[in-house]
């Protein structure tokens, strides 16, 4: 999806995109509280917070000469679409360096499942409802990754197949939209892809 609106908070100034994702955290983090036990809505708090600190102090890195020459730039700016797939790879091997400190029994791959995917379409919900798009990839996106998002859940029991699932189902509404591949939410897709197989091998016992 394309960002078309911007909004001020205060001195702040953030994308739709930005505020849509932020959204999608907190809901997410609600959902996980509720759903399961106390811990996994940690684990994705701490994982959230990786991923805000290197997407915004990756500007370091896309925009180094403008940190040096007006440091408060490291205030109004974040890394982009380099800062996005920064962020999801520190949360993958952040999950990675804490492999033996989680209990990734069934109870947390599911719900790290549930975390990924849900993130996912909540945040391009919200893309879709806080810009101004092609109505026909707006309708898309929300029909399909609501109704492939509610099935997965009610009815998928095997997480690597619902995972596998989801994310050929975002493929498919990714090429509708308007930058098709192109968007940085496919590659980060692939990413939580990713991440969720690499959980499964760790965990998935009682």
């Amino acid at each position: 999806m394309i960002n078309s609106e911007w909004f001020s908070i205060r001195a702040l100034t953030l994308p739709a995109t930005a505020i849509a994702l932020l959204a999608s955290f907190v809901i997410v983090w609600l959902v996980l509280r509720v759903q399961f036990p106390k811990i996994w809505s940690g684990v994705y708090g701490d994982a959230i917070f990786t991923f805000i600190l290197v997407w915004k102090f990756s500007v370091i890195i896309t925009d180094f000469q403008s940190v040096i020459a007006q440091p408060l730039t490291l205030l109004y700016f974040n890394g982009g679409t380099v800062g996005v797939l920064l962020g999801t790879v520190a949360i993958l091997l952040q999950l990675w360096w804490k492999r033996q400190q989680l209990p990734f029994d069934t109870t947390g791959v599911v719900a790290s499942s549930w975390a990924i995917m849900l993130t996912q379409s909540i945040y391009q919900w919200f893309v879709v409802l806080l810009n101004d798009n092609p109505l026909h990839s707006e309708v898309i996106t929300l029909v399909v990754l609501s109704v492939l998002t509610i099935f997965i859940l009610w009815k998928v029991t095997a997480t690597n197949i619902a995972l596998l699932m989801y994310t050929a189902g975002y493929l498919i509404v990714a090429v509708l939209q308007p930058y098709g591949f192109w968007q940085p939410a496919v590659g980060v897709s692939f990413l939580l892809l990713l991440l969720g197989l690499g959980i499964q091998r760790l965990g998935g016992k009682e």
